[in-house]
């Protein structure tokens, strides 16, 4: 009795929870589908290492100025958003999706963003590196069979990033506009679009005309590029939008 009683107040605060999600992201969307559940979200063992963490949660709540003593700004989204900690060099963390983006070109992807905020004071803010964009290819191009795509949001410039940067604030990157900066892991004999020279999204589209989408689309945080602590939400691409939320993840059309 007890425990039926038990699992009747968790299925109904649940229940409960779920539609404060859905209510309170109402405003920010159209035709929501509802939620994406783990099974085709969630942390990519064979590109994770050390002993990083992303989590489902409940804000973060962001500071507009660093003299605010309250933090005031919600997530873009719901009430949520996906949590990483990552400790340092020794730790690599991806969470993404392998199963939804298979199959899709590279060329008809002409948005793509998501808003990140980094937990930690105006002092450390510059020397924090952001956490990228990876897309697993076939660049369908030459003999490799196989490469990352990486957008890079600390050496992006406006309008692809924002024009002043901030710590404790939710700020939003556009991989796909001007002033984009991505690379290739493996460019193969390819000298433009690698680490040491990276090229914009439009550049790395027309350099790759036929590739196409393979493993995965992910969130991506090291190696060897320092800590990070803080937080993601709001990935779009095209016209479908990602919102991390506590019990999932919610895809629907954002508002223009």
């Amino acid at each position: 009795m007890r425990n039926t009683k038990f699992l009747t107040l968790a299925v109904s605060a649940m229940t409960v929870a779920a539609a404060c999600v859905l209510a309170v992201g109402a405003a920010d969307s159209a035709n929501a589908d509802g939620f994406y559940y783990p099974e085709k979200w969630g942390v990519i063992g064979r590109n994770t290492a050390g002993n990083p963490n992303a989590v489902l949660r409940l804000g973060p709540y962001g500071r507009t100025s660093v003299t605010d003593a309250a933090a005031t700004q919600r997530p873009p989204y719901g009430i949520g958003s996906l949590g990483l900690i990552v400790g340092g060099d020794d730790d690599h963390i991806q969470f993404g999706n392998e199963t939804d983006f298979a199959g899709t070109p590279l060329s008809s992807i002409n948005v793509l963003k998501y808003w990140i905020f980094t937990g930690t004071d105006a002092d450390v803010f510059p020397m924090i590196n952001l956490p990228t964009l990876n897309m697993e290819v076939d660049p369908n191009q030459g003999t490799v069979e196989y490469t990352s795509l990486v957008y890079l949001p600390n050496s992006s410039t406006s309008p692809s990033a924002p024009a002043v940067r901030a710590p404790q604030v939710w700020q939003q990157f556009d991989a796909s506009a001007a002033g984009s900066r991505w690379y290739m892991t493996r460019p193969g004999t390819l000298t433009m679009c690698i680490q040491a020279n990276p090229c914009s999204f439009s550049q790395l589209k027309a350099l790759l005309p036929n590739a196409v989408i393979t493993l995965s689309v992910a969130f991506n945080k090291g190696s060897n590029d320092g800590p990070f602590f803080g937080a993601l939400d709001g990935l779009q691409i095209n016209n479908a939008l990602y919102d991390f939320e506590p019990l999932g993840i919610r895809k629907f059309q954002p508002i223009s």
